[in-house]
């Protein structure tokens, strides 16, 4: 029984060892629960079930997961003359029409390759092809049938053209079983205690990465709800500034000689929202104001910089105003000039 399910799982993989890795998890499964699988009417039907299971499964390699509506243009799979002999070979070596074989039916989808190996190598009926795959049992049928439309289509040379023909599905069937028998001619059987230890071993891992998996995704769905951020390397610290000045923070002279510099104005007072004055001058001395001649000679807010597009002043241009003095003010105790009245003779 190990090596024809060895053989028959290397249809669906094309790779010898994980072939044979496939059947020791699903012996070491079935060893585990013997009494369970020893009561099924088909225990080897059971175990080759769990071999095909782990041999498809989404995580391995081996060919296209679901057939697509478009085919993309392929290289043809060369399969070499028709009657040329083939070079004497030992039986556990794939010859070329039995690689160019694997390689087309690996370009099945995972469903129609499952479908083909079970109805033509092992001889199934659709019915029960179609409770192994878990199908309906025209959807097994139409899987056999577009597997073997897609075999005559890829190697035409090696299994025929017209897969209807009436000796098309025993031709194919020989050619898979030759193909399976010279990809694992006679794999070794390991004792039932290694494959039992590798079992629980597997199982294990797999546990205990999903557990893993778990708590990381968690952790880090409640580190997000409650708020924990970066750490405090990442983050910068904020820049501290005094706004206002006083004896313990900003210039206030002896009092804070290492403080920053800070503001004086009248919203700096011990009550919020009250303004209060001002002690002492302003913080500096204001620049004294331009000259009439210099403020006449530089360029107005508004004004282009120079350039090569730069406003140009035009020749003739009207002399600025002439700017006259202010008068004095007037001198006396008096207040505005109406309510000065003209002095008295004697």
């Amino acid at each position: 029984m190990h090596t024809r399910l060895v053989q028959q799982t290397f249809l669906l993989t094309g790779h010898r060892h994980r072939a044979v890795h496939c059947v020791h998890l699903a012996l070491g499964a079935a060893a585990r629960r013997w009494a369970e699988v020893a009561a099924d009417p088909d225990p080897e039907g059971r175990v080759r079930g769990a071999a095909f299971d782990l041999a498809l499964s989404p995580w391995h390699r081996g060919g296209p997961r679901r057939a697509h509506l478009l085919r993309w243009p392929r290289r043809r799979i060369a399969v070499g003359a028709a009657g040329a002999p083939e070079p004497p070979e030992p039986p556990q070596k794939l010859t070329r029409r039995d690689r160019a074989l694997v390689k087309a039916l690996l370009r099945l989808s995972r469903p129609r390759r499952r479908a083909l190996v079970l109805h033509d190598t092992l001889g199934l009926p659709v019915e029960r092809v179609a409770v192994e795959v878990e199908s309906s049992t025209a959807a097994a049928a139409g899987r056999v049938r577009a597997a073997r439309a897609a075999l005559a289509r890829e190697v035409p040379a090696l299994v025929g053209a017209d897969p209807e023909e009436p000796g098309f599905a025993d031709r194919l069937a020989e050619l898979l079983h030759r193909a399976a028998v010279h990809g694992c001619p006679g794999p070794r059987l390991p004792s039932t205690a290694r494959l039992v230890a590798d079992s629980r071993l597997h199982t294990g891992l797999v546990t205990g990465a999903a557990a893993a998996l778990t708590a990381v995704v968690g952790g880090a769905i409640a580190a997000t709800l409650l708020g924990v951020g970066p750490s405090g390397p990442a983050r910068p610290e904020p820049v501290r500034q005094t706004a206002c000045t006083s004896a313990g923070s900003g210039s206030a002279g002896p009092a804070a000689p290492g403080g920053a510099p800070g503001l004086r104005t009248p919203w700096c007072g011990p009550t919020p929202g009250v303004p209060v004055r001002v002690a002492g001058g302003p913080v500096g001395p204001l620049p004294p104001p331009l000259a009439p001649a210099a403020a006449a000679d530089l360029p107005g807010p508004d004004a282009l910089p120079p350039g090569l597009f730069a406003a140009r002043r035009p020749l003739f241009a009207p002399p600025p105003p002439e700017r006259r003095p202010l008068p004095p003010p007037l001198a006396g105790p008096c207040g505005p000039v109406e309510h000065c009245a003209p002095p008295r003779t004697p």
